[in-house]
């Protein structure tokens, strides 16, 4: 403060009345460094009055940054009290640099003075903070509070930040700050919080647990959120709010042990949470670990931790490793403490000797003495989990040998206090032996094990399953598809779980050209779809562990059949083999049940294709369509064809046959054209109109097809019925594109290639019928697409620049339709058309229509590299699009990066003295509003420094 000098009135009148734009108060308050000036000027009222936030032509919010605060927080640490004393005044403001400002402005402060901000603050949360503002500069504010004595306000902050809230639309409860600076700011304000902590953080993580529902009056799923505290793992291992939580609780709760053992475990313990309770065993053991403890602390963490251990609700297994570190860690300070373990453990597992009878009755009718064998099995296991747990050294003298007698029999645990992952194999259904295991055996050796294993668990757990097995010989298969080569009766032999996996096996397998036994094929298949659906197999395992009848099998034998019998380059599939397969699809795979099923009454979200891959009756559908493309001289063509006709004749609710009729539409072209041409009205319509059904058709039609001179022909006047039909069509393929912008695509690209003329009769109704917006879709899609080819033949591009020239020869006398231009601008990147062509006609259609500039008028460095050949139109373009330097959005961002300094350079130096005279105008235009560097850029370019080569990609 001594180097500086109190300004004097007139130097402070002065300064006032020269700040007069925005670009002065800039200069002026970024380079003031005095503290003595901000008394002065605050009586003149310079800190009361920050800008609003605009809203911008993109529709976005612009917010005006206000130099002031460059000022304010320089001087802050020098003038606290001034500084915190203007920045609580301006509760009024929204904008965002403001509430960042008081953010830095908190942390940098004495404690004392920072706490002040609360009620500003108050004032603003209901708005938000500012989505400027910096998390880390929010939890810098927080920290400074507790660390500076402020409890009360720190909490208060800490509370917003990390409290937190219901869920919403999404399951994930709602913060304040986002996942990733909740977990790097949590651990800080962990530690300001100090021995106290766990009593604010703790009803933060209660809070999580109740909202996202993992807890209920009813449930408590906190089992799954870490299966050791020590570590994040488990399910939840990337859920980083609720990971972030376990671990600020399990800190804060350590000294918490440390300083009232009593009251850390009673708090703890209050949630009546599995995860509260694993909390307390750890921290109990965690701070009988600590070094340097008293007689007395000692004394009373024993008493808090065996109060722990031998509280019934312990013995969950949830809590085993919990309780194992707990117990070895009282043992180490006081074995004795540890006699009552006998009784304790004596006493079993959580679950009820009788409940855990019936969970493990298998059969209504199992005998008693099969029962109570399971029970022991089951009691065996459990002891020898928890025994091996609290370890050898800490059990009591009376149970070490029944740990040795347990692991001589059921083999020793390498690491009981490891997570369950790393000991067992989680991710899904498990099997009993690996594909590589599989693979080891020969046919005879693997059928004789699937048909002899059984499920032996006990419904919990990660158990191998005979649907864990069947996705290994799934794997085997798809690489391995001979691997039963030879087996024969399979149906009689396999439950329908393994008959599934082989066919879903050996599609892969076809997928990748691999060859089968054909034979086996067939049979397996013909067996599996001549079965009833009722399976001879018990059901074994949960839900989900084996199939309950034979329908699952039967998709898969319908969907393998589809693949045999489809048409390929290579010929892979012997030729009586396909005929064999044709007739299992056209007549054996003739299954009602399945059409049942697909026209069932159901809620889907899904289009009409998609639903197509899903279920059994559209699949076959699909196989027959893939006949019917072999051609009429198949053998099986018109038995095909009959087929076909039963199904596309039946009324499609969810139209999934519809789409696949649509998907197909080539093969019939090429394979039946005289039957398609037959059936087409009654497929896709007709220039008299178009069915919703048959809108399904022709929309998934052309959205999985390219363009074809032969389809367009065929679609032609459906195309023109649906473009006159006005509103939108029923779409079969829900993509990022409208059907109708599909069908303009459809004409343009029959344009540009020379195979119609505005002559035809679709080309005319398009331009003349659809929505200049749907028009400007399709001109848009097929010029980007011309944008992201390699190459593009000149006659092409050529045909597309003269459809673009007649479009805006159009809007012009019909403006009203001036959004069929708004994707002019892909036209001028990618270097398919010549600068002298589009440069002019891009300013031409910004003319016609300034509103069109958006945020997709991105080509800063197209107009850089343009500018040299043609600086006049390249000017009149930059000014059109910037306007002024001021105005906001990405257009600005990127002519400002990338243009501005070339292009005026350009004109500047093109000889062209009136053009100039406008580049230095306006380059003088846009230094006044702030572009403070852009003369000397512009220099930079015309002594040479500087190219428009630099701005290239």
């Amino acid at each position: 403060m001594m180097n500086y000098q109190n300004p004097t009135s007139e130097q402070v009148d002065e300064a006032v009345r020269r700040l007069l734009t925005p670009q002065l108060r800039r200069a002026f308050f970024e380079g003031l460094k005095n503290p003595l000036w901000l008394e002065p000027l605050a009586k003149k009222a310079l800190f009361t009055n920050p800008p609003e936030p605009e809203k911008t032509d993109d529709g976005l919010t612009r917010d005006i940054y206000w130099p002031e605060l460059d000022y304010l927080i320089r001087v802050a640490h020098q003038e606290p009290e001034a500084v915190i004393g203007i920045i609580s005044k301006l509760s009024a403001s929204s904008n965002s640099w403001v509430r960042r400002a008081a953010f830095t402005i908190g942390a940098l402060v004495p404690a004392g003075e920072a706490a002040r901000l609360k009620t500003v603050l108050k004032a603003w949360l209901p708005t938000g903070w500012g989505w400027r503002s910096d998390p880390r500069e929010i939890v810098d504010f927080a920290c400074n509070l507790l660390d500076g004595g402020e409890v009360t306000t720190g909490r208060w902050v800490t509370n917003v930040l990390f409290r937190p809230g219901p869920a919403g639309d999404s399951r994930a409860p709602k913060t304040f700050l986002e996942d990733y600076w909740y977990e790097d700011g949590l651990p800080r304000v962990v530690e300001a919080l100090g021995d106290d902590g766990l009593y604010v953080v703790l009803p933060w993580l209660t809070a999580y647990e109740r909202e996202s529902g993992r807890v209920t009056e009813a449930s408590d799923f906190t089992v799954l959120s870490r299966d050791s505290i020590r570590t994040r793992s488990g399910l939840s291992v990337h859920g980083s709010v609720e990971q972030s939580l376990i671990d600020g609780v399990r800190d804060a709760a350590v000294k918490a042990m440390l300083v009232d053992p009593a009251k850390a475990k009673t708090s703890l313990l209050a949630s009546r949470t599995v995860l509260t309770r694993k909390l307390a065993l750890f921290a109990a053991a965690a701070a009988l670990e600590s070094a340097g403890l008293t007689e007395e602390r000692t004394d009373s963490l024993v008493t808090a931790a065996t109060e722990l251990l031998f509280d019934d609700e312990s013995r969950d297994d949830s809590c085993l490793i919990e309780y194992g570190e707990l117990a070895r860690g009282v043992a180490y300070v006081d074995r004795a403490a540890l006699e009552p373990l006998s009784d304790f453990l004596a006493r079993g597992p959580s679950v009820g000797v009788e409940d855990l009878r019936e969970r493990l009755r298998k059969d209504p009718d199992e005998t008693p003495e099969a029962v109570e064998e399971r029970v022991e099995s089951y009691l065996s296991g459990w002891r020898h989990r928890w025994f091996a747990a609290i370890g050898d050294d800490a059990l009591p003298a009376d149970l070490r040998p029944v740990l040795a007698d347990l692991d001589a029999r059921l083999g020793v645990i390498e690491d009981p206090l490891a997570p369950p992952v790393t000991r067992m194999r989680w991710g899904g259904p498990n099997t009993p032996i690996s594909a590589d295991e599989m693979a080891a055996m020969s046919p005879t050796e693997l059928l004789g094990h699937l048909e002899s294993w059984r499920y032996t668990g006990q419904g919990w757990g990660p158990e191998p399953s005979h649907e864990g097995q069947g996705r290994e010989l799934t794997s085997l298969l798809t690489t391995t598809p001979m691997a039963i080569a030879g087996t024969s009766d399979l149906v009689d032999r396999l439950r329908p779980t393994y008959l599934r996996a082989i066919l879903q096996g050996w599609e892969a397998a076809l997928k990748a050209d691999l060859a089968l036994d054909w034979g086996q094929t067939s049979e397996l298949i013909k067996g599996v779809l001549m079965h009833s659906d009722r399976s001879d197999f018990p059901v074994e395992g949960r839900d989900f562990d084996d199939d309950r009848d034979f329908r699952w099998a039967k998709a898969a034998a319908v969907s393998l059949l589809v693949q045999l019998v489809r048409k390929r380059e290579h010929e892979l599939v012997p030729s009586g083999e396909l005929e064999r397969f044709a007739e299992l699809l056209i007549s054996d795979a003739a299954d009602e049940t399945a059409w049942t099923e697909y026209d069932a009454d159901r809620e889907s979200g899904m289009d009409p294709l998609t639903i197509s891959l899903n279920w059994q009756w559209p699949v076959r559908l699909r196989g027959l369509i893939y006949l019917a493309g072999h051609g009429t001289d198949a053998p099986w063509a018109q038995a095909a064809l009959a087929a076909l006709e039963i199904e596309v004749a039946r009324t499609d609710k969810y139209g999934a046959g519809r789409a696949v009729v649509g998907e197909g539409l080539s093969r019939l072209l090429v394979g039946v054209p005289v039957w398609l041409n037959a059936h087409l009205e009654q497929l896709v319509g007709s220039d008299q109109g178009v069915s919703s059904a048959q809108q399904i058709v022709l929309s998934t039609a052309i959205a999985t097809h390219y363009y074809h001179r032969d389809m367009y022909d065929l679609l032609s006047s459906s195309m023109v019925a649906a473009v006159t039909a006005g509103g939108s069509i029923e779409a079969g393929w829900r993509r990022e594109f409208s059907p109708l912008q599909r069908i303009g695509e459809w004409v343009i690209d029959a344009l540009i290639y020379g195979h119609k003329t505005f002559d035809d009769s679709l080309v005319n109704t398009f331009f003349a019928a659809a929505d200049a917006a749907v028009r400007g879709d399709s001109m848009g899609r097929v010029a980007w697409s011309l944008f992201h080819a390699d190459t593009v033949d000149n006659a092409i591009r050529d045909r597309f620049a003269h459809l673009w020239d007649e479009r805006i020869h159009h809007v012009e006398d019909h403006p009203d339709d001036r959004e069929e231009l708004k994707d002019f601008y892909w036209l001028a990147k990618g270097n398919k058309f010549a600068t002298e062509w589009w440069l002019p006609r891009l300013r031409t259609v910004i003319e016609l229509e300034p509103g069109l500039v958006s945020s997709r008028f991105i080509i800063g460095k197209e107009l850089a590299q343009a500018s040299g050949a043609d600086p006049k139109n390249a000017l009149a373009v930059l000014q059109q699009l910037l306007g002024g330097h001021d105005q906001p959005g990405m257009v600005s961002y990127d002519l400002t990066q990338n243009a501005v300094p070339v292009v005026i350079a350009n004109a500047i130096r093109s000889g062209d003295d009136a053009l100039k005279s406008k580049a230095e105008v306006f380059m003088n235009k846009l230094g006044a509003e702030g572009y403070l560097t852009l003369k000397s850029e512009v220099n930079a370019v015309l002594e040479g420094s500087v190219t428009a080569d630099d701005v290239k990609d």
